[in-house]
């Protein structure tokens, strides 16, 4: 099995390179068919298997999380008040350091030598460069003042860019901004600088080496794109992407947008990104120079084992997911992107849900529970996988007139319910009405009612004023004598 890395240069070297199958073997010593499955991939997925470890200082390596902290700790102390190598060394020698004074001077050197920084005016050639950050703003979601993680791709070579809000900067997130910004931008940069997200850097190496993560390494390998890290704390490394956050929160967010949804949000801003890009003269010419799309989506989405319950949800997180019941102790997938929540056994979904942005909640749906409160009918009432609201206001006013003519007006309640996965609700909607009207309570009777709708588009006859079930006369029904029949009985078995 080869490494993604050596999976993403066979796949750069075939595809923008312009390199023959045989040539990618001489460079590379890999076999040639190996070289073909792997540029015949619609989706490359990354090896399952874990990156070696970096090799480690030998000596000096148990000591340096303590020279990183001094070093940390000195940041709060007068300039001339701080640790020299000297000091460092023999504070390390007290500790049982058995190394040598150059050894930790060698390290010292190589990840904390100070230089001035100086600044070049830069010019990017078009669709060549890009930039990405996150930055953080204010909203009002449903009247409530909420944060939201921006993601922002800016192209250097025009200036231009795109905005999206997730609730939150997890990789799912990461991974959504990447793939709506390049479909609105219908094109890939060339290279993308980052900054260093755990998203996509596990470690940070010697220098600009950077221990990636698989599946950024996948992202990255999907789109063909090449990607560079700032080095720690210089966030001037990219200072295009981070003003542009800047710019996007005073633009669109002052004042606070009002939205029901993160969706709405989202909405909003792609909306305000097409305006201001329409003023900027280089945007279209650089759509037109970046490389074109593949042919597939990248799968972004995050997968974790759960096992169903016996309330029948699946807990992702620190949240929970209805699932059909008949799945109860089973063991499923959860596919999470950044807003939904797919659940999968064996491969076929069996629900889906809205993602749950905050913690310890629920997320329920009622056709999943229907089974099994035909068989518990009786808790309909009390449990809170039914929820009146939820439904048109007739629902619960027939579920309860049902209840006051029969025992089993719940369980009949709950076969109307299931008319709704094979009828619109609408028109399930519409039978329940008429039935109330013509003063029918049954299963049966809102199921006619529905075919009728169905076919006519209206029930074949007109229900009974109450004025004139008014004017119909009582009528008594004497009860039979049974006495009399016991005559009939007698001299019967003779």
């Amino acid at each position: 099995m080869i490494k993604m890395a050596q999976l993403e240069d066979i796949r750069k070297m075939y595809f923008m390179e312009g390199l023959s199958i045989r040539e990618i073997n001489r460079r590379t010593g890999i076999h040639r068919d190996t070289i073909s499955k792997y540029i015949s991939l619609e989706e490359p997925k990354p090896p399952k298997y874990k990156l070696t470890k970096e090799r480690t200082h030998p000596v000096l390596g148990p000591y340096i999380p303590m020279i990183k902290q001094i070093i940390e700790d000195d940041k709060t102390r007068h300039r001339k008040q701080r640790h020299t190598g000297t000091k460092i060394f023999e504070t390390l020698k007290k500790e049982g350091f058995s190394g040598g004074y150059n050894t930790v001077m060698d390290y010292l050197r190589k990840e904390y030598r100070k230089q001035r920084e100086a600044f070049l005016p830069l010019e990017f050639e078009l669709g060549a460069y890009a930039e990405v950050d996150w930055t953080e703003a204010y909203f009002y979601l449903k009247g409530k003042e909420t944060k939201a993680h921006l993601f922002v791709m800016k192209l250097r070579g025009s200036g231009g860019f795109y905005v999206r809000a997730y609730p939150f900067e997890k990789q799912e997130a990461f991974f959504d901004g990447h793939i709506k910004c390049f479909e609105f931008m219908n094109g890939v940069p060339y290279k993308i600088a980052y900054d260093n997200l755990k998203t996509a850097v596990k470690k940070i190496l010697e220098g600009s080496n950077r221990e990636e993560q698989e599946q950024f390494i996948a992202l990255r390998t999907h789109y063909l794109y090449e990607s560079s890290f700032c080095r720690p704390a210089k966030g001037s490394d990219k200072g295009g992407v981070e003003n542009a956050g800047k710019e996007a929160v005073r633009r669109f967010f002052v004042p606070y947008p009002e939205v029901d949804s993160f969706e709405e949000l989202n909405e909003y801003l792609h909306n305000e990104c097409i305006k201001l890009l329409e003023s900027n003269p280089k945007w279209e010419a650089e759509r037109a120079a970046l490389r074109p799309l593949p042919a597939v989506r990248f799968d972004g989405a995050r997968y974790k084992e759960a096992k169903v319950n016996r309330y029948s949800m699946v807990q992702f997180e620190t949240n929970r997911y209805s699932v059909p019941t008949i799945y109860v102790g089973e063991k499923v997938t959860v596919k999470a992107t950044a807003d939904e929540v797919k659940i999968l056994n064996k491969g076929t979904m069996i629900a889906s849900h809205p993602r749950i942005y905050g913690r310890y909640q629920e997320q329920i749906k009622l056709d999943h529970y229907l089974e099994l409160l035909l068989q518990k009918s009786r808790a309909l009432g009390n449990t809170k996988v039914y929820k009146p609201q939820m439904l048109a206001p007739v629902y619960e006013q027939y579920r309860r007139s049902l209840n006051a003519r029969s025992p089993r007006g719940n369980r009949e309640f709950v076969k109307i319910l299931m008319l709704h996965r094979d009828y619109p609700t609408a028109l399930v909607t519409e039978a329940i009405e008429i039935a109330m009207a013509y003063n029918v309570y049954s299963y049966d009777g809102v199921f006619n009612i529905l075919g009728q709708l169905l076919v006519s588009g209206s029930p074949k006859t007109a229900p009974v004023s109450k004025d004139k079930l008014q004017g119909i006369p009582e009528v008594v029904v004497i009860p039979p004598d049974l006495s009399k029949y016991s005559a009939l009985m007698s001299g019967g078995g003779q």
